[in-house]
């Protein structure tokens, strides 16, 4: 790969706040994701960046917004990533790949209750998982196969019913208290299962541990992230 950009003055002229963006989300693109960034471009007007050009999985589309998500002044990003299609697999042959994944992966044993349904390359997932974050974890199952456009969740939690919000939220602080976050500043409160996290970490990779703790909490429904980064003082 390039070595990282630098910011070069071309016609006596500073590169504005958008053309740093672009940099380091190329930066990041090509550090993360390396020859699957290849076909990735992209350009930003005022914080907002286009995301277009193709690439071979659903997953891949999803890992290049999150990375152009975590640059810091990003402000909206509009995805239009195209997913390669190959006409000789079908939606038979995708249906089949998905339920090998699932039920030979790592989270096989989480996800037994999970089926699935694809109608023009779109994955439909029913059933149900022991936690949100098994749901989830299905779904990224699904967005690595090839030929796969969209994956919609229908997952259902089961034994929702079976948690009080008072010990659904209990376990969230246990859960919380077992990691290196600050859990004191991450707020979280709990109504008939959904879980809205409040507060602040000191990074969107905290961020992101606060919600994927949450979700493999059981019981839970849905995860409402309204964490905040702290600013440096």
């Amino acid at each position: 790969m390039n070595e990282k950009r630098k910011n070069r003055i071309i016609h006596d002229k500073l590169p504005s706040q958008d053309d740093l963006i672009v940099d380091q989300i190329k930066d990041q693109l090509e550090e993360k994701m390396q020859a699957s960034a290849m076909d990735i471009n992209l350009f930003c007007k005022d914080g907002y960046v286009h995301m277009y050009g193709m690439v071979d999985v659903l997953a891949e589309k999803k890992k290049a917004e999150s990375i152009a998500k975590s640059v810091k002044g990003v402000r909206k990003i509009e995805n239009k990533i195209t997913v390669a299609m190959d006409s000789n697999i079908t939606d038979k042959h995708m249906e089949k790949e998905i339920i090998h994944r699932l039920t030979r992966g790592e989270r096989s044993e989480s996800l037994l209750g999970v089926s699935v349904k694809v109608e023009d390359g779109v994955a439909n997932l029913m059933g149900t998982a022991k936690t949100l974050r098994d749901a989830h974890g299905a779904m990224a199952v699904a967005s690595e196969v090839r030929g796969i456009k969209d994956v919609v969740n229908n997952i259902e939690i089961s034994d929702t019913t079976s948690y009080d919000d008072a010990s659904v939220n209990s376990h969230i602080t246990q859960a919380l208290s077992t990691t290196d976050l600050n859990y004191p500043d991450i707020l979280h409160t709990v109504e008939h299962g959904k879980v809205t996290l409040e507060g602040f970490v000191n990074s969107r990779r905290e961020m992101e541990l606060a919600k994927e703790i949450a979700m493999g909490v059981e019981g839970v429904r849905k995860v409402v992230n309204r964490l905040k980064i702290r600013k440096e003082s």
